[in-house]
This record gives structure tokens, sequence and C-alpha cells, in this order.
């Protein structure tokens, strides 16, 4: 029995050593952190930078350092968004489309990776997916750039393909319609723009609906606010639907606001004409 009261001191004194690591622990995720941002300078590191982070945040969180935890998963993100957009460069689009999706896991709010998840997504294939993704982003706060870039991709997307369906040699009202419902299809995401009420007008043109190209072409007027040259185009569309309905004079005066740029040979010969 004496021996047994001799060594239980020991025992409980190791005992307390193996269950305390604390200051140890704390210790590592620091230092996971430090060795992080290290190796986060080197390009050819970033995965290793990535997995370092990573430590380091489930280090943090044990150690209940919330602010350390943000910050390393936030840089992860980041990382992510990087790799994800030189895959995306490489055309590797399965690839970039795990890194954003990755980058979107750890921290949700860096949209960047949400809007390069659409990128992916497109190129993929995926378009109803990637314009579901690109409305959220457009709806998102925090990132304004970023919401902005989403929402030219849905435009962009959408202009794209009306613009190609009117822009065909002797389009059609096949064509012209298209075109509507592209414009349409647009509007179920976001408000129309001066570049939606032009391409209505011209595929009301190309119906010969004249009238009808008249309204959407003051419209586009009415809310335009680019460069002079977007502007011509669309006084010279409104003078080709006045021209349709045989109003000579309204056509006469918005020929004259058309004489710019890529319209100005036509304009003015529309207008030597009248």
């Amino acid at each position: 029995m004496k021996a047994l009261r001799i060594t239980l001191p020991g025992l409980f004194m190791m005992a307390a050593i193996l269950v305390a690591p604390g200051p140890v622990t704390a210790q590592q995720y620091k230092e996971d952190f430090n060795a992080a941002l290290e190796a986060a300078k080197n390009p050819a590191t970033l995965a290793d930078a990535r997995s370092l982070f990573i430590n380091a945040a489930t280090g943090a969180d044990g150690a209940s350092d919330t602010e350390t935890a943000q910050r390393a998963r936030h840089i992860t993100a980041q990382i992510d968004y990087k790799l994800g957009t030189e895959a995306l460069k490489s055309e590797d689009y399965q690839a970039a489309l795990e890194h954003y999706s990755n980058g979107e896991n750890v921290f949700p709010t860096y949209i960047k990776n949400l809007y390069g998840k659409g990128l992916a997504l497109k190129n993929l294939g995926r378009l109803d997916e990637a314009l579901g993704i690109w409305k959220t982003v457009a709806t998102a706060q925090g990132d304004r750039r970023t919401s902005l870039a989403a929402e030219k991709a849905i435009r962009d997307h959408f202009i794209s393909q009306a613009s190609a369906a009117l822009a065909k040699r002797n389009a059609t009202r096949a064509d012209a319609d298209a075109a509507l419902a592209a414009l349409a299809s647009l509007s179920e995401f976001m408000e129309a723009d001066a570049d939606v009420y032009y391409y209505t007008a011209l595929a009301h043109y190309t119906k010969g609906e004249g009238d009808a190209a008249i309204a959407a072409a003051q419209q586009a007027l009415n809310i335009h606010s680019g460069s002079r040259s977007d502007k011509a185009k669309i006084y010279y569309v409104l003078g080709e639907a006045y021209i349709s309905v045989g109003n000579r004079d309204a056509a006469r005066d918005a020929f004259s606001n058309a004489v710019y740029g890529t319209w100005k040979q036509s304009a003015e010969h529309y207008l030597e004409t009248l």
C-alpha cells in the first residue's frame, strides 16, 4: 500500500498534463496561420496555404478565437477564387466550378466565388443554374462591384441573343419574335434599360409594327444615359419606324439626331431623300 501511495501523485500529475493541451493547441493554430500567410505569397504553394488556413480556422474555433477563425476562412475563400479564376482561364471549367464551390462553402458572404461559379456553370452548358446564381449575386449586399458584374452577365446574355437574331441579313418575323422572347426572359430578372427598349423597337420594326416600334424607341430615349453613338442608333430606328407609318416630318427630325458615328452616312442618305 505504501508503494501505491507514493506513485499516485505522479499519476495525477501525468494525467493533468495529458488532458490539458490547451496552450500547445493555441500556439499551433497561430503558427499554422502565420505559415499560411507566407505560403500564400507564392502562387506555387497556394494549395498548401489553403490547407494551413483551414487548420488555423479549426484550431481558432477550438480556442474561441472568432476573429482569427473568420479571417482564416475569408482568406481561404479568396484563394479559392484565385484558383477558380486560373482554372477558368485555362478552360478547365469543372475544376473552376469545384474551386468556386469550395470558396462559397467556406465563406458564403464572399460573393465573388458565387459569381465565378455562375461563369463556370455557363461554360459547362448549365445556363439556367448560372442565371439563377447571378440573380442571387445581383441582389446581394456588401460587394456592389460584383453585384453589378452579375447584372451585366445576365443582361449581356439575353441582349446578345436578341442582337444576334436581329442582326441576320433580311431578318424575319420569326427572328424578331426570338429577339422579343429573349428580352421578355431578361425582364424576369431585372427592369428594362435603354438597350432592351432599343432592341424591342428594332424587333417591332422588323415585324412591320411601326407604332409599337416608335413607342419602344421613345422609351429608350427617355431613359438613355449612354454614349452619343448609342443614342444615334435609337434615333435611327425611330426614324425608320416613322417612315413605316408615313410620318415623314417626324422621321426627318429623328434622322437629324442620328447623324453620328456608324449611323451618320445612312442617316444623311435618308435626310437627302425624305
